[in-house]
């Protein structure tokens, strides 16, 4: 992803699971690229907790935050929406983005 100066920008992706299709999990990863990026999962009304975040700063100064959450696959086959939510202070943006099982897209 290029990153411009000034603007915050992310990706949301459903992960291949490594283990049998009955693991009964999902994992979806949720990535920002800004100055001061902070992510927040929400399902519905509720916020979700995230299992992991990776930090890194580029050369350039700009900081990637890389979270993940896992869902069970009964809440990914109820066609439930998960957003991913990404707040820079910094820039004074906030983008988002979702996915279901049911819009079969990110």
């Amino acid at each position: 992803m290029v990153f411009f100066p000034g603007e915050l920008s992310m990706e949301l992706l459903l992960v291949p699971s490594e283990e049998s299709s009955g693991s009964g999990t999902q994992k979806l990863m949720c990535s920002g690229w800004g100055f001061n990026p902070k992510i927040k999962w929400l399902s519905g009304p509720e916020q979700r907790s995230a299992a992991d975040n990776e930090i890194r700063m580029g050369e350039d100064g700009h900081v990637t935050l890389t979270s993940h959450i896992t869902i069970t696959q009964q809440e990914w086959n109820e066609g439930k929406d998960f957003i991913c939510e990404v707040d820079d202070k910094d820039l004074q943006k906030t983008v988002r983005k979702s996915t279901s099982l049911c819009t079969g897209s990110l």
